[in-house]
C-alpha cells in the first residue's frame, strides 16, 4: 500500500483543514479554549436552503441555531415565515422553530435528537411540506445505497412508498406505524451509516411537524 506518489500521505477533509490555519498562527491552547464542553475549537457551518445570506460561517462550537440562521444568515429569501431547519446533511434531522435556541455542538445536537454532521444548515419558509422532506431521504438513501444490506437497499424503496401512501392519506396510522418500523429495522440492521442515519430525517419530521402526516396536505 503506497500513498500519493509512492508518499506517506494523510488525507484529511477539508473542515479539518480549515482549523490548520488558526492553530499555526495562534496555538493548540488558543484554539481548545474556544467552544464548549467537549466540542472544543471552531466549526465551520454552511448556511443554505431558503436564506437571505447563503455561504459559511466559522464560529467556536456553542453558538445557537438562531444566531446562525438569523443574525448571519438574514432569515429566510423568501421573506415567509422559518418552519423548518436540517442540520448536518441529508441525513441530518429537521428542527422547528421551538427549538432555536439549541446550542450548536456535538452533544447539545445528540441531546437534542440531531447531529452535527458536516455542520450544514439547510433553511425552509413555511411553504415546506416535511413528509415531502421524509420521502426524500428515503428516496436519496435508496439512490446511493451500494445495495449490499437488505435494510438500506429494501428499506428506502419500502420507506418511500410508505410515506407516498401516507401523503395521499391511504390508511394513515397503519403506514405511518409501518414506517417507524421500517426505520428501526434500517437503523438496527443496516451494515453502515447511510441506511443507519437515513431515519433521523425521517423521525424527526413526524416528531417535530405531525400535522404534515396526517393525510391532509398543507
Amino acid at each position: 500500500v503506497e500513498g500519493l506518489f509512492g508518499q506517506p500521505t494523510v488525507i484529511n477533509n477539508v473542515l479539518t483543514l480549515s482549523t490548520v490555519p488558526m492553530i499555526l498562527s495562534e496555538g493548540a491552547e488558543e484554539y481548545k479554549a474556544r467552544g464548549v464542553g467537549r466540542s472544543l475549537g471552531t466549526q465551520v457551518f454552511q448556511l443554505a436552503g431558503n436564506i437571505a445570506r447563503g455561504g459559511i460561517v466559522e464560529r467556536a462550537f456553542g453558538v445557537t441555531l438562531d444566531e446562525l440562521v438569523n443574525t448571519y444568515g438574514g432569515g429566510t429569501l423568501s421573506g415567509l415565515p422559518l418552519r423548518a431547519i436540517q442540520i448536518g446533511g441529508p441525513l441530518g434531522a429537521y428542527f422547528s422553530t421551538a427549538q432555536m435556541d439549541t446550542s450548536m455542538d456535538y452533544e447539545s445536537l445528540i441531546a437534542a435528537g440531531g447531529m452535527l454532521g458536516h455542520g450544514g444548515i439547510v433553511v425552509f419558509d413555511e411553504s415546506v411540506d416535511l413528509a415531502v422532506q421524509a420521502k426524500f431521504a428515503m428516496e436519496f438513501c435508496a439512490i446511493e445505497s451500494c445495495g449490499k444490506c437488505t435494510p438500506c437497499r429494501i428499506g428506502s424503496t419500502r420507506g418511500a412508498e410508505t410515506i407516498d401512501l401516507i401523503i395521499e392519506g391511504v390508511r394513515v396510522d397503519e403506514n405511518k406505524k409501518l414506517l417507524l418500523d421500517l426505520c428501526e429495522v434500517m437503523t438496527d440492521g443496516s451494515l453502515c451509516a447511510m441506511g443507519g442515519l437515513t431515519p433521523l430525517p425521517v423521525k424527526s419530521a413526524m416528531l417535530n411537524f405531525p400535522s404534515d402526516f396526517n393525510g391532509v396536505r398543507r
